[in-house]
């Protein structure tokens, strides 16, 4: 069997490790230009990484965290979301981390090589498109092609949006970057709200990555970068900071016959909690089910769908809360979200809450969160 991974930014180097540890008996190319970028900032992680890493090339987070600028991350710090900050823990015995992800297919596939030998290539090509048939996918180059048995299309944002649905609760569009070069010494993420949305904080080895979350409808790129160097008593302009917009979607069907879309092509949430990589494993293991027939092709969108809409109602939870601010952002989006979270109107979220007051503690049913989680954060946010 052969499989191929397109892309390789963080989750294309997230499936192609999945699929040589899980499918011994299959070979898998991963195929990317290396002219494009990936997004780089600095990134955190879920709980299944490390475990992911470790399984699959034998990459331990503490002793091998030079490879990729890592940290080891023990939750999430909600800081100004209350009077009191609170943060949202790891539960024992498990880790998440925070890494460089400029380094991390280079460090990743270089282990692969050395362990998985010729299973494994890597293929330095331009993807134009693919075509399908019953039997193969063939994966269309700038000059020539290669078929496959399936594909895993990680390349990121998508060239349009037509198939895909565009969540107008989610209420951030734009994302400034702040880089500083000192190392990161705390062990979890910061979630910092401010004025104008949130602020996520990353700590590494050898730098810092702060990303200042907004809404550019409702927040100017002034009052963003006055804002900035309010928070961190600096004097920056906005050529000094990177600059992101996105919009929040996920696709209206992941997988189609032998091609699974994960990654970026699959969904795009702002990134709370590091759930997006949770979400990207998911996918990773429903593709899995369903090439050893112990899932159909129905089975693997529904509970994608499924988990799509559980991942955006945790994001507006949290929002719905609100925050120290009664700034004109928190208004709206406090408004916003609540709304979308009405349990005559929104089944998924009425199922969520009916199951952690019966205290049916399976992940599955509660995802994204299990309910000692689920506890943890609902006590932070609770008003003094």
């Amino acid at each position: 069997m052969k499989i191929a991974v397109l892309g390789t930014g963080t989750v294309g180097v997230m499936s192609v490790l999945h699929f040589l540890r899980y499918m011994p008996d299959a070979k898998v190319h991963c195929i990317f230009n290396p002219k494009k970028d990936i997004l780089g900032i600095g990134e955190s992680s879920n709980i299944q990484l490390p475990q992911l890493l470790w399984e699959s090339v034998d990459y331990n987070t503490f002793t091998n965290s030079e490879e990729i600028d890592a940290t080891i991350k023990f939750g999430v710090l909600y800081k100004n979301w209350r009077d009191d900050d609170f943060v949202s823990p790891i539960l024992p015995n498990m880790y998440a981390m925070h890494f460089n992800n400029f380094n991390l297919s280079n460090s990743m596939f270089e282990r692969a090589k050395n362990k998985y030998g010729k299973r494994f290539k890597i293929i330095h090509k331009n993807v134009k498109n693919y075509q399908q048939s019953e039997k193969e996918v063939t994966v269309l180059f700038d000059e020539g092609n290669e078929k496959y048995d399936y594909v895993i299309d990680c390349r990121g944002y998508p060239e349009d949006y037509s198939d895909y649905h565009i969540c107008n609760t989610l209420p951030l569009n734009r994302c400034f970057v702040n880089m500083i070069k000192e190392p990161g010494n705390w062990a979890y993420t910061y979630h910092q709200a401010h004025e104008n949305g949130w602020m996520f904080g990353i700590p590494l080895t050898t730098r810092q990555g702060w990303g200042y979350l907004f809404n550019d409808k409702i927040t100017t790129e002034e009052e963003a970068v006055k804002d900035i160097n309010k928070i961190f008593k600096s004097n920056l302009e906005k050529k000094d900071l990177r600059d992101f917009k996105f919009k929040a979607y996920r696709a209206n069907k992941f997988l189609n016959h032998r091609v699974i879309r994960n990654g970026n092509r699959a969904i795009f949430y702002e990134p709370m909690e590091a759930l997006s990589g949770t979400y990207y494993d998911n996918v990773n293991r429903f593709f899995y089910d369903f090439i050893n027939k112990n899932m159909t092709e129905d089975q693997v969108n529904e509970n994608l769908q499924l988990k799509a809409k559980q991942y955006e109602n945790f994001i507006c939870f949290v929002y719905s809360n609100g925050s120290k601010y009664n700034t004109n952002f928190w208004k709206k989006v406090k408004s916003l979200t609540a709304k979308h979270l009405d349990i005559k109107t929104n089944k998924e979220w009425s199922d969520t809450l009916t199951n952690i007051a019966i205290k049916e503690d399976n992940i599955y049913v509660t995802w994204p969160f299990h309910i000692p989680s689920w506890n943890c954060l609902i006590e932070g946010f609770k008003n003094d």
